[in-house]
């Protein structure tokens, strides 16, 4: 995965670029090798805000958080990502399942079984 990691009237310090890695990186097995994360880090009226951006086929999976602090928002944005990437996951796989019952029930009602 690559992290693209940007920021908004904040520095990305090296602790924050390496939580980041470490809490987004726990995705991986989601994700193909050239996958990229886009994350951006801004300060708002005191407020740490985090977006982060993940195209998938078809699918984009965002979610924004706001806290206190920025390491509160990198967790609670994982989880919310996670969330939605098991959602996803679980959406490809119930298309496929009932692509394969069609295709089951077509054979078994439009195949002549004269052999």
């Amino acid at each position: 995965m690559n992290f693209i990691i940007s920021g908004k009237n904040i520095e990305v310090t090296p602790g924050l670029k390496d939580a980041i890695e470490q809490k987004l990186g726990k995705l991986e097995r989601y994700f193909t090798p050239e996958t990229e994360i886009n994350v951006t880090l801004s300060v708002e009226k005191g407020r740490q805000k985090i977006e982060v951006t993940i195209p998938v086929k078809g699918n984009i999976i965002r979610s924004e958080q706001t806290s206190n602090d920025m390491y509160v928002s990198i967790d609670l944005v994982e989880e919310i990502i996670e969330r939605q990437l098991r959602k996803y996951k679980n959406k490809i796989a119930d298309r496929t399942k009932i692509a394969l019952i069609f295709f089951i029930f077509f054979l078994l009602c439009f195949v002549d079984y004269t052999l």
